[in-house]
């Protein structure tokens, strides 16, 4: 191999961090060790008894077994290991499985032949008894504590089989572990789970298995999405989606629109549980909070939100009385204390006299003594690079002028400049119909 090959290999083998790759060793590499050692370990183990049968004892360990006796023992323990090794590969390679679990069972029989050569060396030292003693009192006791979880999971595994909370199949969630998934196996140790959520932000599998101890069963409460499903009907849950809209939208036509889209998509739904969508809705800081509410599929609810979402809010964007409502952004620096709310490519900014704009905080004398300097930089700030958002109004339908929305400061700003115009966008109140003429230049002051 070239050295560049070497540092290729070396850089693949480090990553996340620089943690190494531990090496996996091959099944055909890892068969032939093993049968090359069964058979070195079978020839060996024949002649020290054929040895020990002709009297060739080398020295006595105690009055019954000799040295010679002591090693067919041991190389029978060994034997052992590669016999269990060969059937483990046999058995993994039947499953198809991987070559890391090779190496997993690889530990898990030496600890055997480990044990089964304390329990050899027990008996040839005549020991057994005392060995049988130790074991009864310490390893009784180790094995209650160890098994402890074990026998737990045993338990739920029949209780949940016998009372069937849920089965394979539905899809779980688990609260406190903050956990859904579909039940995909369950027996007498783990409840496996394709999990759901977790990689993605929606509840749709994504593939990745895990492995709950049925012990922890007993300890969690676990919600059941499916637990009316049968093999003709699906399970449904009630779920929600939310539009926030502006306060001068019609309430009604929104109501209209979201229950028509409910309806439309979840048409199937309703004819099987005959359970309408509704519509509830909260004030929000910048808006109504509305919340359409309608039955859908517990395992396809991410694709029925999407289809109501998508279709109700293009039909709000093609309705002129309902408008979503977005949160406005203030940023000092460049003298805005609230991005315009209207749709620049649907509003037009004209020029409007400031003696024309009213508004309840442009009277408040203590609030602007407050905002002074902060006012006097946003003026600042426009004399250098000019008014970068026009101001928001709202036409006054009680008489002339206008009513301001967003941008107090920034008009406070302009009236300390001198200008007597300034640039607006003046929204259309719902059923007014506003001529917008068109105008030139950001600002005018006086002459």
């Amino acid at each position: 191999m070239r050295r560049d090959q070497k540092f290729t290999n070396a850089g693949a083998a480090e990553h996340d961090g620089g943690s190494k790759a531990i090496p996996v060793i091959p099944k055909r590499t890892r068969l032939r060790r093993n049968i090359l050692g069964l058979m070195i370990c079978t020839f060996l183990a024949a002649l020290t008894f054929y040895l020990d049968a002709k009297g060739i004892r080398l020295t006595m360990i105690n009055e019954r077994h000799s040295l010679m006796h002591t090693l067919f023992v041991i190389l029978i323990c060994i034997a052992g290991y590669y016999v269990l090794m060969l059937l483990s590969i046999l058995q993994i390679h039947l499953k198809h499985g991987n070559d890391n679990e090779i190496g997993m069972m690889s530990s898990f029989n030496r600890m055997l032949v480990f044990l089964a050569m304390v329990i050899g060396a027990a008996y040839i030292f005549g020991r057994l008894d005392a060995f049988s003693s130790f074991f009864a009192m310490f390893g009784g006791m180790l094995l209650g504590w160890s098994l402890q979880a074990p026998v737990s999971g045993f338990a739920a595994w029949v209780m949940v089989t016998l009372m069937r909370p849920y089965r394979i199949g539905d899809r779980v969630q688990f609260p406190t572990l903050g956990l859904i998934g579909d039940i995909v196996k369950f027996n007498s140790m783990y409840l496996t789970l394709n999990q759901v959520g977790g990689s993605i932000g929606s509840e749709e599998p994504v593939g990745r298995m895990v492995n709950v101890p049925n012990a922890m069963l007993f300890g969690q409460v676990v919600i059941n999405y499916t637990h009316l499903k049968t093999t003709d009907t699906a399970s449904y849950i009630l779920d929600e989606a939310l539009f926030r809209v502006t306060l001068d939208s019609d309430w009604d036509t929104v109501e209209t629109i979201l229950l028509n889209t409910a309806r439309a998509v979840t048409r199937d739904i309703i004819e099987k549980t005959g359970t309408q969508p509704y519509v509830r809705a909260d004030t929000w800081d910048y808006g109504t909070l509305f919340r359409l509410r309608y039955i859908t599929d517990a395992v396809d609810r991410p694709r029925i939100m999407y289809e109501i979402v998508k279709t109700a809010t293009k039909e709000i964007q093609r309705n002129k009385n309902v408008d979503l409502a977005i949160p406005f952004i203030y940023s000092f620096k460049r003298g805005i204390d609230g991005a315009g709310t209207a749709p620049k490519h649907t509003e037009t900014i004209v020029q409007v006299d400031v003696d024309d704009i009213k508004g309840i905080r442009l009277d408040d004398l203590e609030y602007w003594r407050v905002n002074d300097q902060e006012v006097a930089e946003i003026a600042n700030n426009i004399s250098h690079v000019g008014l970068l958002q026009p101001i928001v109004l709202t036409r006054n339908l009680e008489g002339e002028g206008y009513q301001i929305m967003f941008g107090e400061k920034r008009l406070k700003a302009c009236i300390l400049l001198g200008w007597k115009r300034v640039p607006a966008i003046i929204r259309n109140p719902i059923g007014i119909d506003v001529n917008r003429p068109s105008s030139t230049g950001m600002g005018e002051k006086d002459g």
